[in-house]
This record gives C-alpha cells, sequence and structure tokens, in this order.
C-alpha cells in the first residue's frame, strides 16, 4: 500500500491497535497485555491497524489514476478461453476480451467455478479434490457496533472460551467490531455447508451474550448497539488449482482462511501484488505483438508458485489461533493457560513470521519506512520458509556422535573393592558426607572428582590440567546461562542450564556438552536472530550471571586451591559441589537488585544488553587465558602430554589415573564439541550471507587465538564475536537500506 502511495489516506482511515488482551471465560487476563502496535512498528516500520475493508477499498479506489476502467455493477455469468484469449461474459449480456482473466471474487468464487468448469473438461479427479478441500469447522456472528460500551478506543480483547471465543476491537469513532466463534457439531464440506436465518442470527447472539470481553464488559452490552451483523460458517481452503489456462484466482478464492490472525484482507493483497509481479515480468520481455498462450500459463504458474507456501503458512497460522483460542484440545487449552504466559510476544511473533516475507512489488521501489525497522522484510524468510528441524538434526548428528563417543570413553568405571568407591575428601572433620567417586559399575561425579583429585595430587601437571577444566567451565557456564534468557531460546531446553551443569558436574562435561550445543543448534536456527530483539536477553538476569558466578564457582573454587588449611578447603570444596543449585538461586535473587525491563527494551532499545554481556563473558575468559598461560609457562610436561589423552580410560583404579586419562578425554570432548558448535553457527551465517570471512580465516584465526589465550580465551571472544554478527548484521535477502543501495549502485553499473 506504501509503494502505491496510499500510506497517507490508509493511516488516515485505520485505527492502530494499541493493545492486545487475552483473557479466560471470566474475563480475566490470562497474561499481561501485549503492546502488539509499538513492537510492530519497530520491526516492520509500520503499525498494527484495523479498519473497515470497505474503507481500504474507498482508499485504493481514490488512488487509481484511470477510474474510467473501473466498471461497477457487473456480474461474471461465462467464462470462455480462446487460443488467443480469453471472455468474460455479464448477467447483462455485456462481454470482455483481454489475455488474462484474475478472478478476485471471494470465497463463493464464479471465476473460480467457471476455471473448475473448464479444468474438470481435461483433469476431473483434480477438480473434485479441489471441490473437497473446502471445509467449515466454525462459524461466527460478525458485527459492527455503534458503541465501545466502555471498552478503550484501539484496544482488541479475546476471550477464550470451551469450544467458542470472543475478540472484539474498538476502531475509530467509536465503533465496536466483534466476532463471537463457535466450533460447529462436525466438519461440513461443499456443498452442505450451513446457511443461517435473522432467527438463528438472534438465538446464536442470545445463547453468547453472556461472553465476557473483560471482567465488566459482556458480549450482549456490545451487541445491543450493533448496526450490522452476520452469522455464517468460516470456510477454510488450500486449493490445489490456483490457475487454469489464462484463468488465476486471486484471494479468498484461492487461499481461505479464518480471520482469528487476520491474516485473510493481507494475503489477498499478496496475492494481488504478486500476480501484478507476473504479469509486469511477462509484459517486459513481450517486444511485439501479444503474448502465447504457453507464456501466459507459465506466468501464472509462476504466481502461484510464488505464493502458495505462504498462503498455505497463513491458513495454518490461522486455524491454530482458532483452535488455541477456543480451548479445542488440551494441548490448546495448556498453551493458553502456560504458552501464552511464557511466550508473551506470541501474537506479535505470528504476525511478524507471516509479514517478514511479504510480497514486494518488484517495479516499483520500496518505501523508506520500510528499510529501517528491526526486522526487515526478507523473501527468504518467515512462514513458509522456516527451515526443518528434522533437517537440522541430520545435520547435526556429529554432536550425538562425540555424545555417544563419551558415554564410551570418558565416563569410566571405578574399581576400588577396597574403599567401596568412597573417598574421604573431608578428613571426617566437617561431618559432611564422604565424597562418592563411585564404585565397581558405577559412575564418577565427574568435576567433584576433577577437584578431588587436585586436592590431593601434588603432581603440578595434574593441577594445571584440573585447573584449565574448570577455568573452561566457567567461561561456558556464563554463555549457557545468557542463551538460557535470551528471547528466542524461550521454551527450549536450553533454558534450563542448571539442569545441564547438574549432569555435566555429576557425569562429565564431556558427555554433557554435545547434548546441549546439538539441542541449540537444532532449535535455534539463524532465522531466529532475523528480529534484533529475538536476540535479546533478560537484561536483570543478564547482569546477574557474573556476580552469581564469581560468588558460588570462582569463590569457593579459589579457596579451595589456596587456603593453607586443608580441612578449610575441603569444605569450601564440598559447598561448591552444589554450584548448579547455587547458582540458579543466586542468579535469581541477585536479578532482584535491578527492574525487568525486557518490554521497554524489546521495543526501544534491542541491544541494550551488549554491553552487560560482553563483561560478563571477559571475566571468565580473562580467567580462563591467565590459567592458561600460567600452565603453559610452568607445567613441568609438554602440552601435548598434559592434554591428549594417551589411552583409552575405561578403567580406573586410582585417583591418580583419573586426574590424567579421564580428564584428558573429558577436557578433550568438551573443547571439541564447543568448537564444533561454532563451527556450525559460522555454517549458518556464512549460508545467510551474515560472515563473509573465508573458511581459512575463521580456522586460522580459531588456531591462532587457541595458542595464544587457550580454548576458554578462544572461545569467550568467538562468541562475542557471534554476538556482533547476530547483533549488527543481516541475511543477504534482507530489505535495508544498505541492501537497497547496493542494489541499485548494480543496475545502474549495468545501465
Amino acid at each position: 500500500m506504501d509503494q502505491l502511495g496510499c500510506r497517507d489516506a490508509l493511516y488516515a482511515c485505520v485505527e492502530p491497535i494499541q493493545w492486545i488482551y487475552d483473557r479466560d471465560s471470566a474475563g480475566k487476563l490470562l497474561t499481561k497485555p501485549n503492546g502488539v502496535s509499538q513492537l510492530m512498528q519497530s520491526r516492520s516500520g509500520y503499525g498494527f491497524a484495523f479498519s473497515d475493508r470497505q474503507d481500504i477499498l474507498q482508499v485504493l479506489y481514490d488512488n487509481l489514476k484511470d477510474k474510467s476502467k473501473v466498471l461497477v455493477g457487473k456480474k461474471l455469468s461465462l467464462v470462455r478461453q480462446q487460443p488467443n484469449g480469453v471472455t468474460v461474459v455479464c448477467e447483462d449480456g455485456s462481454s470482455y476480451t483481454g489475455d488474462i482473466l484474475a478472478g478476485a471474487d471471494g470465497v463463493n468464487s464464479k471465476a473460480r467455478s467457471e476455471m473448475w468448469r473448464l479444468a474438470d473438461e481435461q483433469d476431473p479427479e483434480l477438480v473434485k479434490a479441489d471441490k473437497d478441500s473446502l471445509e467449515c469447522s466454525y462459524r461466527c456472528l460478525y458485527g459492527i457496533a455503534s458503541s465501545s460500551s466502555g471498552l478503550t478506543i484501539g484496544d482488541l480483547h479475546v476471550g477464550y472460551n470451551k469450544d467458542c471465543s470472543l475478540m472484539t476491537i474498538v476502531g475509530k469513532d467509536d465503533r465496536t467490531y466483534y466476532f463471537v466463534f463457535e466450533k460447529m457439531d462436525k466438519t461440513y464440506k461443499l456443498p452442505h455447508i450451513p446457511t443461517y436465518t435473522e432467527a438463528d442470527k438472534a438465538e446464536f447472539a442470545e445463547r453468547h451474550g453472556n461472553m465476557k470481553a473483560t471482567e465488566n464488559v459482556q458480549f450482549r452490552d456490545i451487541h445491543k448497539h450493533g448496526v450490522s451483523s452476520t452469522l455464517v460458517g468460516v470456510e477454510t481452503a488450500s486449493y490445489k488449482i490456483w490457475t487454469w489456462g489464462r484463468i488465476a484466482c486471486v484471494g479468498d478464492a484461492s487461499h481461505k482462511m479464518t480471520p482469528n490472525a487476520g491474516f485473510g484482507g493481507n494475503a489477498a493483497m499478496e496475492s494481488a501484488a504478486a500476480l501484478a509481479n507476473s504479469i509486469k515480468k511477462l509484459a517486459d520481455q513481450i517486444k511485439e505483438g501479444r503474448p502465447t498462450e504457453d507464456q501466459i500459463v507459465a506466468c501464472l504458474q509462476g504466481y502461484q508458485e510464488n505464493r502458495e507456501v505462504r498462503a498455505k503458512a497463513a491458513i495454518d497460522a490461522s486455524n491454530l489461533l482458532t483452535r488455541v483460542q477456543a480451548l479445542a484440545t488440551w494441548g490448546h487449552i495448556l498453551f493458553a493457560k502456560y504458552g501464552l504466559t511464557i511466550l508473551g510476544d506470541f501474537l506479535e511473533n505470528l504476525g511478524s513470521n507471516m509479514a517478514v516475507g511479504a510480497t514486494l512489488l518488484d517495479y516499483l521501489p520500496p518505501p523508506e519506512a520500510s528499510l529501517k525497522g528491526a526486522l526487515p522484510f526478507n523473501p527468504e524468510q518467515g512462514d513458509g520458509h522456516k527451515e526443518s528441524f528434522f533437517r537440522r538434526a541430520l545435520v547435526a548428528l556429529p554432536f550425538l556422535g562425540l555424545f555417544a563417543y563419551a558415554i564410551r570413553i570418558a565416563n569410566p568405571t571405578f574399581v576400588d573393592t577396597e574403599s567401596g568407591g568412597m573417598f574421604d575428601a573431608t578428613r571426617n572433620g566437617t561431618g559432611l558426607p564422604l565424597a562418592s567417586l563411585g564404585g565397581q559399575s558405577n559412575r564418577f561425579a565427574m568435576l567433584s572428582g576433577v577437584s578431588i583429585a587436585a586436592s590431593e595430587d601434588t603432581d603440578l601437571a595434574t593441577s594445571f590440567r584440573v585447573a584449565t577444566i574448570l577455568a573452561y567451565f566457567g567461561v561456558i557456564l556464563a554463555i549457557w546461562s545468557i542463551e538460557a534468557v535470551r528471547r528466542c531460546n524461550a521454551l527450549m531446553p536450553v533454558q534450563l542450564p542448571s539442569l545441564f551443569a547438574f549432569f555435566a558436574q555429576s557425569k562429565g562435561v564431556g558427555i554433557v556438552a554435545p547434548l546441549y550445543y546439538f539441542l541449540h543448534w537444532v532449535m535455534t536456527p539463524i532465522d531466529s536472530f532475523k528480529a534484533t530483539d529475538m536476540r535479546l536477553t533478560r537484561l536483570n538476569y543478564t547482569r546477574a550471571i557474573l556476580p552469581s558466578l564469581l560468588l558460588v564457582y570462582y569463590l569457593p573454587l579459589l579457596q579451595s586451591y589456596f587456603l593453607p588449611d586443608n580441612l578449610e578447603s575441603q569444605t569450601w570444596l564440598q559447598i561448591w559441589r552444589y554450584f548448579p543449585i547455587w547458582h540458579s538461586l543466586a542468579q535469581w535473587a541477585i536479578s532482584k537488585f535491578w527492574n525487568d525491563t525486557i518490554d521497554e527494551d524489546k521495543i526501544s532499545a534491542p541491544k541494550r544488553d551488549v554491553f552487560t554481556i560482553r563483561y560478563t563473558i571477559a571475566v571468565p575468559a580473562l580467567m580462563s587465558t591467565v590459567v592458561w598461560l600460567c600452565t603453559v609457562l610452568y607445567t613441568p610436561v609438554s602440552l601435548y602430554h598434559l592434554f591428549i589423552p594417551q589411552q583409552l580410560a575405561q578403567t580406573v583404579t586410582d585417583v591418580q589415573s583419573f586426574s590424567a586419562d579421564v580428564v584428558q578425554w573429558d577436557l578433550l570432548l568438551f573443547i571439541a564439541s564447543t568448537y564444533l558448535w561454532l563451527f556450525y553457527f559460522a555454517w549458518d551465517a556464512k549460508s545467510a550471507g551474515m560472515l563473509e570471512k573465508s573458511w581459512f580465516e575463521l580456522v586460522l584465526t580459531m588456531i591462532f587465538f587457541t595458542v595464544m589465550l587457550g580454548p576458554g580465551g578462544t572461545v569467550g571472544l568467538a562468541y562475542l564475536y557471534r554476538e556482533h554478527v547476530i547483533t549488527e548484521k543481516r541475511h543477504r535477502a534482507a530489505l535495508t537500506v544498505e541492501s537497497v543501495g547496493r542494489r541499485a549502485a548494480v543496475l545502474n553499473g549495468r545501465k
């Protein structure tokens, strides 16, 4: 609409939706109100608004340069296709001939019926399947009321009720638009979809009169001010035949969806734009004369191929929202009760995923407003373009290979018949339980055992080896804690870093890390960062990560290492053993010193946490680098013998063997899985055009910094560079001021 020059006139007749309220059957909030318009404005450059369709049609009509081409009061009667054109015959006897017929005449499209009639002569089975695809499972009472009935202009209220839902929107001039949805007794198909009388409508309105728009406003309070309404079945259809010969259907005639998500009218405009692009491209190819039928057919098929994936995604998203709001199944009930709370931006993300890949009129310049949002328009992203989790899982199988290898090699059996697998790490002086190193056929408490080995073994090489793995784990724990509070990781397993840390502490980081990185990479594709605010973390929690780590991870370790009294050092070690629990509690408690600003940051400051992330990673990385440099300078053995396993560690008979063979394998697998995760991210980023450095540069840089700073310092720097990429870089197909400028320069150069 902005490309066509309709933006100002459109904004004059629409009402921006400021807040969306999701409510239960009693009218109480299911989650805090969503500032959908503000976030959509920040992301796309355009707000989220609602208006009468007739007003939008008026804006389009007023914008026409030649209104003589619009003939009103014409009703299609018959379509004839000839080798050199297509003719439409109207009910008044007039006829018109052209190259292409575009049927944009709604769900009961006469143009589609004529297209089916012509297609049925050649492929009756395909037509039969298309006719059967139109179905109806819900009905809806649409209406307009002349009063807001106490509701606020610009607010959208959605009432979630069992097998029914209520949506109210207050627009300009105090007009309230309402939609009452009800699940039907069964799914109907053509030609058996019910129609309703005025008596049916009155009975429906009376039966649902006590539905709550808010705690204090019922549906009957709104409906009594109604000026128009209609009760209809809500059809949905994803047709296979959009075009046949010289005929193309557009909008509801080719893709009909429920209205809950508000995608229907927008999808119709997208299809019109996509058809215009195909026709313009064909017209530019015709040097003289008229296009042939084969050229027309190819043109229209290209239009369908361009649109049908996104249209199907819009239908699926709309159907999902219809069923969630009507609490159709237990899964939908659980999502409405808990998922909406956790995914506070569910509706905004649903709309953004649909909007980001929207069709652009290729022959008109993109508007400036569309190029500056936090979520650039991108024809290669959004619904219909999401990468398959299954495919990513197959690609990520090397992580599971490392996991299986670690289970087999890096987690040995401790055989010690004399002590029964118990090692007295505390000298019984503290009254704390003995430190278990396992027994025959039992597994180690890995990180505890590492520290026990360091405290009991006077060998300098062992101390450096253990210090390296513990310092390295501090860096990774900081990374895992940051990823846990990142917006795009909501409802993902990586939101539980303390759980992974617990198993890493008890089973070995070499075993747990590959599994963590597998889940993270599979569930967080580069598409997750298409909106800048989706990389944002919850700042008060992010600020609490470093103080928490210093308090519960580093302080007890340093005390156990450097206190001269062995009893006191072992006491600190026993306290440290439970750092996964302490870290979770401490981070929560410390975060309360700051306000949660996520709702403001996602709209106006989506990069606000960058500085905090930098120092949160830099401090543990610096500590790890110091440990590495001390190791390089003072180790009594070569680095090769210090860190590279010399044999398989499947059976351990003493603590010294544990501190050598097992720790070497655990550290090696831990580092390898982290480097592999960074490699996979680089692969994702390079595929998206967000990372331009060559593989040679990337590998050489990692090798250089690993030698100079050690694995902890290198991973810290690499993670911060990853943060820079997801924050500042854009997908190669994203429409930004810079990318449009580059494309224009290339085109001018060709001219």
